[in-house]
């Protein structure tokens, strides 16, 4: 790596003694901004396009924002399309919260079709010409995949083994050996069925593949199945109705951005908050655990702690002019002799390197 560095920096060395001081390679000008620190904060909603790679999609919100710090919350594959959440700047750090939420899709499987990558952008490994089942058996067998199970990922997915990502692996030829992930199927519903075509509705848990889904309802049929179109409808509370598309991004000014980022505070709705004093504020950004002044245990804050003395969940940390500054974990130590005051761990801090006049969002 440090070879391959110097070899660039020698090139760009070249260029600059036979072009002049005033060279400038193109990614210098599309990216030189980015290199300031970001200034945009918060998530963003897009209606991600067929046959973009959600890291694609992120290059190309990275040059409309003016800013390297974008991150996604959970892939989507290049042949779906639908709600691909962003996280820009400070708000990155709330990643592993956001990709955890749930997800809703609506899909299409073709019966009589299966794959090495379990949708009908792969090899395919077997065919099968029927006959169909009736309606109301394929309806059941969807609906019997519904409920808190194991299911097999694909072959071809971005889980790690030994620090290989599956893909790689099958890719070239030597398909790792995955193990069975803990799911839930909290609702599948069968919305359309014109064989070998079959649509469907599913909410699901964060980490459930649509894939396997196609896969395993196929088998089940003794058909074979493969995944023929998928959108992701929502994530958590958040709709695809309320993303944009690139082409829309494109066309925003400083004002659209604003009205349709969604700022830090509000990207977690589903996480309790709890509001710190000044003190306190600065304490927790320093990454100190802080004893929760009286005021705010007075105003109710200890119903969020649980039977067991600690918060059901990260707690969203506010400032006094309600910027989120990070995520907190509330521990109710008043059983210990001597009694102490409930106390708050950090575990996400979100400010550092910020320009304190950067509003990041309001409950």
């Amino acid at each position: 790596m440090n070879a391959k560095r110097a070899a660039m920096g020698c090139r760009r060395t070249l260029m600059l003694l036979v072009m002049g001081p005033g060279f400038r390679r193109d990614d210098d000008l599309l990216y030189g901004n980015m290199r300031q620190a970001p200034r945009r904060h918060g998530l963003l909603l897009i209606d991600k396009p067929k046959s973009l790679t959600s890291h694609e999609v992120v290059a190309r919100v990275r040059r409309l924002a003016g800013q390297r710090q974008v991150g996604h919350t959970g892939t989507l594959d290049p042949m779906a399309t639908g709600l691909l959440g962003l996280l820009l700047g400070a708000a990155t750090r709330l990643e592993p919260y956001l990709s955890k939420m749930d997800k809703s899709y609506s899909g299409r499987v073709e019966l009589g079709l299966a794959t090495d990558t379990d949708d009908v952008t792969g090899q395919a490994t077997a065919r099968s010409e029927g006959p169909w089942p009736e309606l109301e058996v394929a309806a059941e067998a969807l609906k019997k995949k519904e409920g808190e199970g194991e299911q097999l990922p694909p072959a071809y997915s971005a889980i790690k083994v030994a620090g290989q990502r599956a893909y790689k692996a099958a890719r070239a030829g030597k398909p790792l050996e995955l193990a069975k992930r803990r799911v839930t199927a909290f609702k599948l519903e069968m919305t359309a069925y014109a064989p070998p075509f079959l649509d469907f509705t599913a909410h699901v848990s964060s980490g459930y593949y649509i894939r396997s889904l196609a896969r395993d309802l196929g088998a089940d049929l003794g058909l074979g199945g493969a995944l023929a179109a998928l959108r992701r409808e929502s994530v958590g509370p958040w709709s695809v109705a309320r993303a944009a598309t690139l082409a829309e991004l494109a066309d925003w000014n400083d004002d659209d951005w604003r009205a349709r980022l969604i700022p830090p505070a509000e990207a977690l709705p589903h996480l309790s908050a709890i509001t710190v004093n000044e003190k306190e504020a600065r304490d927790f950004c320093q990454g100190k655990p802080i004893g929760l002044s009286e005021n705010i245990l007075d105003k109710g804050l200890i119903k969020v702690l649980n039977a067991t003395g600690r918060a059901d969940g990260p707690l969203k940390v506010l400032n006094a002019e309600g910027r989120l500054i990070g995520l907190g974990d509330m521990t109710n130590i008043a059983t210990i002799n001597p009694p102490c005051r409930p106390f708050l761990r950090p575990i996400r801090v979100l400010t550092g390197g910020l320009d304190a006049a950067q509003p990041l969002g309001k409950e």
